[in-house]
């Protein structure tokens, strides 16, 4: 027996591995692009379980501790609690369609949400891969159909390839992957932006080819939403977005204007009438419905509005389920802004929800068009979620008495009114407690503790030394969170300065012009940046200690953060004397190095400028 299970235990490793990093990766890829090259979409079905569904199933059954770290995601536990409502609906449903059908459906979607989560487990990279090469294949269908487009017979609107059947449900798929370039333009660091442009504009294009309107509101509305988290590059995504309006409006001002409305406000009234019939729990999953428009003439059945969809057949319990699903997506976004990944896959979500305002109703079913919109953005924002919980550091909860036992071996480096603020342990590590000042703040949603640590993290990753985090502290009594990190050897440069002659001051302020610099190109906005937050290491090196008021863009700094950066560093009268009269030149030329000369001279003059001032 014991031999049986040796044997087994490798071959079950071996198998977890094939799976989540071959057989999801290669199911993922032909996912986001079946739709472009297989014949219908029964086939495009039948690919999803041989290729995704089936080996998540597996790797659940091989490893069953994916199930404890997947079913900790709060957005995992609301899609489980929406359809447990969902399946409790089939009970009063009008459908004529099998209820076993109809109850395998929130299974294939799970598998999805699973699929994703063990292969970001695995390396999130692998997921994020994936999604790019499967964008650029859709860059490459998109110019496919639109040459067939313009080539082939005279048509209206464009279709595409493969299994996209309708103008409508294509535009769905090429508006999330125009969506994802967009949204790579504005948060990855590491991608040239030629190149983002390159793989946007056949998307545009086709987008623009099929007439349909519901992607373009849905990537301005995107576009708004990445200003709030990419800042101020993403205003140039905005007037991109209104000059494609214009012109789309210019050239093609029958496919854009002539339909109005599309009867929208009418047939919602409708909707919204029916659903009042059975508001609580609706008419039940799978239930049909019948909407007379009377300048219509004939009947619709699609309320062109997935909430509305939702909203009729679960009701207004559902519809907080399904509402509530993507508030914790979204608050998810918002704890964990800085990740450019998260970025990009709350671009893909908010598209999806926009698109959703007037197109679709089948929200909850097999792998189609639709998929586009909810399940694979809100499945990569869970994954990425998972992946970045997995690699956070542990989390303690300490009593009162637990965290002053704590203290009473401590030295205690910084205090206020309040008590102390870093303090160092016996073991050497330190110990900063933060609290909030506020009863409504960012920290809220965003503790302080949590940025420190991101932003460490994140400067490392950028070749910028920081504090190394061990575990983050909450002390609920007390109101207080905090965080124990290793501190890093070395000295302040204020410290160290005035221990220094003029000469060789002058030599490390050249350096600190360079370290500046570097943070500046790489978009490192330190308000708290000053002498006594920048440390010189005994290598030689520079860090930053203190990093909790960071933020940390995916380009160089713009000029007026430059300007006010460094007029918050220059507050301290010892600092400002060495920076903007001693050593001026030598900071300058030192920003030079990482900055160029132009950028030197204009942080030289304004130097001098507020030397000027303070005189």
């Amino acid at each position: 027996m014991t031999f049986t299970v040796t044997r087994l235990l490798p071959s079950a490793h071996s198998l977890d591995e094939f799976i989540a990093r071959r057989w999801l990766i290669v199911g993922y890829v032909a996912l986001l692009t079946g739709l472009f090259w297989l014949d219908d979409t029964s086939s495009y079905t039948k690919l999803y379980y041989g290729l995704m569904a089936a080996p998540a199933l597996i790797a659940l059954i091989v490893r069953p501790r994916y199930w404890l770290i997947v079913l900790r995601e709060p957005v995992i536990l609301a899609f489980l609690a929406l359809a447990a409502w969902l399946l409790l609906s089939l009970l009063w449903t009008s459908s004529e369609d099998d209820s076993s059908g109809l109850a395998k459906r929130p299974i294939y979607v799970f598998m999805m949400f699973a699929a994703c989560a063990i292969i970001a487990l695995k390396n999130q990279d692998h997921l994020l891969k994936a999604l790019r090469f499967a964008a650029m294949l859709a860059s490459l269908a998109a110019l496919v159909g639109l040459a067939m487009f313009l080539s082939g017979p005279e048509q209206d609107r464009m279709i595409g390839t493969g299994a996209l059947s309708n103008p409508l449900l294509s535009s769905h798929v090429f508006g999330f992957f125009c969506t994802y370039w967009v949204a790579v333009w504005l948060t990855d660091r590491d991608c040239p932006s030629w190149l983002s442009i390159i793989f946007t504009i056949p998307l545009l294009a086709a987008v623009l080819a099929t007439g349909s309107r519901t992607p373009l509101m849905a990537m301005a509305l995107t576009s708004f939403w990445m200003v709030a988290l990419a800042g101020r590059r993403a205003l140039y995504l905005v007037a991109a977005v209104i000059i494609t309006v214009i012109a789309g409006i210019v050239l093609m001002p029958e496919i854009l204007l002539q339909r109005g409305l599309s009867f929208r406000p009418e047939l919602w009234s409708d909707a919204i009438r029916q659903a009042s019939d059975h508001f609580w729990i609706g008419h039940g999953y799978g239930a049909e419905f019948g909407f007379d428009i009377a300048e219509l003439g004939f009947t619709l059945t699609d309320p062109h509005n997935v909430q509305l969809a939702v909203l009729l057949e679960l009701g207004i319990v559902g519809l907080a389920l399904w509402l509530l699903m993507y508030l914790l997506a979204f608050f998810r976004c918002l704890s964990q802004q800085h990740h450019a990944s998260l970025q990009l896959a709350s671009a893909l979500v908010v598209y999806g929800l926009a698109a959703g305002l007037t197109e679709g109703s089948n929200f909850l079913s097999r792998p189609n068009e639709n998929w586009f919109l909810i399940w694979i953005p809100l499945s990569l924002i869970t994954a990425i979620s998972i992946s970045l919980r997995q690699e956070a550091p542990r989390s303690r909860t300490l009593s009162r008495s637990q965290l002053n036992e704590l203290l009473q071996t401590a030295r205690i480096i910084e205090e206020d009114g309040h008590g102390v603020k870093v303090a160092e342990l016996a073991d050497g590590n330190y110990l900063k407690l933060f609290r909030r000042k506020r009863m409504v703040s960012s920290a809220l949603w965003s503790p302080p503790s949590r940025r420190f640590a991101d932003n460490a993290k994140q400067l490392q990753s950028l070749g910028v030394a920081a504090p190394l985090i061990d575990c983050f502290v909450r002390v609920p009594a007390a109101k207080l969170d905090g965080i124990i990190y290793r501190p890093l050897p070395g000295d302040t440069l204020r410290n160290r300065w005035r221990s220094l002659g003029d000469e060789e001051r002058e030599e490390d302020i050249r350096q600190f012009g360079t370290f500046l610099g570097q943070l500046h190109q790489l978009g490192v906005y330190f308000r708290s940046l000053h002498l006594g937050n920048v440390l010189m290491q005994p290598n030689g090196r520079l860090a930053l200690i203190d990093v909790a008021d960071m933020t940390i863009a995916q380009h160089a700094l713009s000029p007026w953060k430059r300007r006010r950066n460094l007029t918050h560093m220059l507050r301290y009268s010892e600092d400002s004397h060495w920076l903007t009269v001693q050593h001026i030149s030598a900071l300058a030329s030192g920003y030079a190095d990482r900055c160029g000369q132009p950028a030197a001279r204009k942080l030289e003059q304004r130097l001098r400028t507020i030397s000027h001032s303070a005189s």
